[in-house]
Parts: structure tokens; C-alpha cells; sequence
């Protein structure tokens, strides 16, 4: 059965983020999930509105993946969605690039178990 997941990463990362929605996609892989991230940006500067539609969308999933690269920790926009997650009562787990710098501190606080990119470990922490 599917999972419902949240995908929280930055814009830098997109490329890797299509690469774990592809391996997600591939009848060869174990995973399996539903993925609710935004995948058109939202044409506003109107914050508000941006958050209330990614609210919907992270109260749509039962788990929330934030991808880790280089800058994800700096990311206001990440530390929202990682704290609105928790606040709903999503499942958190961040998954390391091998591009990954730090941890984001919300993830941290919030007591998200944190991986390298390993398929199969992923699919055991989604449950």
C-alpha cells in the first residue's frame, strides 16, 4: 500500500528530488508512496496564501521526507514545513545526499530519524 509523503527539500536539490520521485515510481523499487509536494510554485508573493496551500498538502500526507543537501538547513521555507509536519502529527524523516551539510535544526527538535539515501531503509521508516 502507498504511502502518503510530503517531500520538503530546497530548490537547489530538484534535481536529486526527481531522481528519489523516479526511484519512488519504478516498478523495481520497494517504495512506494503518494507524493504531495508542490510541484508548480505557487504564483504569489502573498506568503499567507503559500502556506495555507502547502498546509493542505502536508495534512494530505501521513509522513513528511525532507531531502538534506547543502543549503536545507538555511531554508526558512523547509524549517516551516518540517515544523507544520510535526505540528500535524506527520512522520519526519530526513534522507542525507551525499551532497548533505547540516541537519536542519527542526528536524532535530523534532526528533526525525535521519539516513543516507538507502531505498530499503526508507520503506522500513515509512512503516
Amino acid at each position: 500500500m502507498a504511502k502518503h509523503v510530503f517531500l520538503s527539500f530546497v530548490e537547489e536539490d530538484l534535481q536529486s528530488v526527481r531522481l528519489f520521485r523516479g526511484q519512488a515510481q519504478n516498478k523495481n523499487s520497494s517504495l512506494a508512496f503518494d507524493d504531495y509536494s508542490v510541484k508548480v510554485p505557487y504564483n504569489s508573493t502573498n506568503a499567507e496564501y503559500i502556506r495555507s496551500q502547502i498546509t493542505a498538502k502536508i495534512r494530505a500526507a501521513s509522513a513528511t521526507i525532507v531531502i538534506i543537501g547543502a543549503t536545507t538547513s538555511s531554508s526558512t521555507w523547509v524549517k516551516w514545513e518540517i515544523e507544520k509536519s510535526d505540528a500535524l502529527g506527520n512522520k519526519l524523516i530526513g534522507v542525507k545526499l551525499s551532497t548533505a551539510g547540516a541537519t536542519p535544526a527542526a528536524l532535530t527538535a523534532a526528533g526525525a530519524t535521519i539516513i543516507g539515501w538507502d531505498i530499503p531503509k526508507i520503506v522500513a521508516e515509512l512503516g
